[in-house]
């Protein structure tokens, strides 16, 4: 079966999905975030998550070499956040608000809607993309925030 690869991507774009950042800290200790909307969770018992990231994205290699990650589910204000961390920028904390709990933990931006701490449990190929799996150590979540949503190339907000 033969598509256009501008198709495959209007038809993704049609499924409204939340939108996350993935930090995590470089080998030099240097803070890493990306923009992630490939996210779910895989695992009740044990809890496990997933993101993905293509290989000819940045950081995919930088996150493979990192073992603790941050993922930010993202609180329909904070569209600047998510455009800022999908920006081919070389330094997006610049002007972050962020804080670490360790020296291994990942970067940990407030205000999402919600945090999940967790720990690379096993990285699968699959295309042009490397499959993230994760294991859950930590969550916390605000009630009170609506989720950002991505659906056709913006950011609709809940009713």
């Amino acid at each position: 079966m033969t598509f256009d690869s501008r198709l495959f991507r209007d038809v993704m774009g049609s499924f409204a999905t939340g939108v996350t950042v993935v930090t995590s800290t470089s080998q030099k200790g240097e803070p890493l975030g990306i923009t992630v909307n490939s996210f779910s969770s895989v695992s009740l018992e044990p809890p496990l998550v997933l993101f993905c990231l293509g290989y000819d994205g940045n950081h995919c290699r930088e996150f493979q070499e990192s073992e603790s990650y941050a993922i930010h589910i993202l609180a329909d204000d904070q569209g600047d956040i998510c455009s800022r961390f999908a920006s081919p920028m070389d330094n997006r904390f610049n002007g972050i608000d962020h804080t670490k709990a360790g020296e291994e933990s990942a970067p940990v931006i407030p205000g999402c809607a919600a945090v999940i701490e967790c720990q690379q449990h096993q990285l699968i190929e699959a295309g042009d993309h490397l499959i993230f799996l994760c294991a859950v150590t930590n969550l916390r979540v605000d009630m009170e925030k609506k989720p950002l949503l991505y659906y056709r190339g913006g950011f609709p907000l809940l009713a």
